[in-house]
C-alpha cells in the first residue's frame, strides 16, 4: 500500500483544515440557534412574510426550522456544499496529481498495474472523505445535544449525516473520472468549483421552477430535507439515481485509467 500511505500523508494537512473550517462553521450557526429559538413569536412572522421562491432557494422551510434538528438541517445544505468540493478537489488532486504535474508516464513506471495504482489512489481519498464526515459528524451530533430543546430523533439525524457522507462519495467519484479522463489538468480548484457550483446552481433552479426533472439533474436535490425530516427515509428514486450515477463514475474511472494511452511529457 505504498501508493496509498504516500499519498494519505500527502493530503492530511488539508484534511484536518477542512475539519476545523466545518467546525467553526457548525460552532457558529448552533450556538445561535437557542438565541433564535427564544425569539420564535418574533423570528417566525419575519420568515412567514419573505416569499416561497427566497424561502426555497435559501433551503427553509418555516415548519422545521425552529427545532434543532431542522435548524441544523438548513446548515446542512450549505455542509453538503463545502463537504462536496472537498470531496472532488480531492478526486481530481490526489487521482490527478500526474496529470497536473507532467508526471503521467513516470508513475506508471512503478513495479504496480495500472489497476493498483488507481485503487490505492481511490483508497486514500476515500479515506480523507471518511476522516472529515466522521469528525463532522461527531461535532455536528455534539451540538445538537447541547443546544436542542425539544427530544432528537436520532434515526433522521442519521439519515441525514449519511447523506452528506453519500454526496461525498458521489462528488469524490466524480473527480476521480475527471481526472482520468483528461490530459491536462491545470487547477485542481478550478474546476472542482465550476462542477460543484454548477449542480448546485441547478438545486437553486429547481427550487424556484419546481420543475420535477430538474431534481434528477442535481445531487443536492436528491436527498431532500424536509422529506427525511418528515419520513425519516430517502426517496428510493434519488437514492437509486445516486447509485447509478455513483457506480457509473467509478467504474468509468477505472475502465478509462487502466485502457487510456499514456503520453509522455
Amino acid at each position: 500500500m505504498t501508493v496509498f500511505s504516500f499519498e494519505f500523508r500527502q493530503a492530511i494537512k488539508s484534511t484536518l483544515a477542512w475539519c476545523f473550517g466545518l467546525t467553526l462553521i457548525v460552532l457558529i450557526f448552533m450556538f445561535f440557534y437557542p438565541v433564535y429559538a427564544n425569539d420564535i413569536d418574533m423570528m417566525k412572522p419575519l420568515f412567514e412574510k419573505l416569499p416561497e421562491i427566497v424561502l426555497k432557494s435559501l433551503g427553509v422551510n418555516i415548519e422545521t426550522l425552529f427545532t434543532a434538528l431542522g435548524f441544523y438541517t438548513f446548515i446542512l445544505l450549505y455542509i453538503q456544499l463545502i463537504t462536496s468540493i472537498q470531496a472532488i478537489m480531492l478526486g481530481l488532486g490526489i487521482v490527478g496529481k500526474e496529470v497536473r504535474l507532467k508526471m503521467s508516464d513516470f508513475i506508471l513506471t512503478k513495479p504496480m498495474d495500472r489497476s493498483t495504482i488507481l485503487i490505492q489512489k481511490s483508497l486514500a481519498v476515500f479515506a480523507h472523505i471518511g476522516i472529515t464526515w466522521t469528525y463532522l459528524t461527531v461535532i455536528s451530533y455534539a451540538m445538537l445535544q447541547v443546544v436542542k430543546t425539544e427530544a432528537l430523533n436520532n434515526e433522521a439525524f442519521a439519515l441525514f449525516v449519511l447523506s452528506t457522507l453519500l454526496l461525498q462519495i458521489l462528488f469524490a467519484g466524480l473527480g476521480i473520472l475527471i481526472a482520468v479522463s483528461i490530459r491536462k489538468l491545470k487547477s485542481v480548484v478550478g474546476v472542482a468549483m465550476s462542477v460543484v457550483f454548477s449542480l448546485f446552481v441547478m438545486n437553486l433552479m429547481q427550487a424556484i421552477l419546481d420543475e420535477a426533472w430538474l431534481r434528477y439533474l442535481s445531487p443536492f436535490q436528491w436527498f431532500d430535507k424536509t422529506y427525511i425530516f418528515y419520513n425519516t427515509s430517502y426517496e428510493w428514486p434519488m437514492l437509486a439515481t445516486w447509485a447509478v450515477v455513483t457506480i457509473v463514475s467509478l467504474a468509468g474511472a477505472y475502465v478509462v485509467f487502466t485502457r487510456k494511452d499514456i503520453h509522455a511529457v
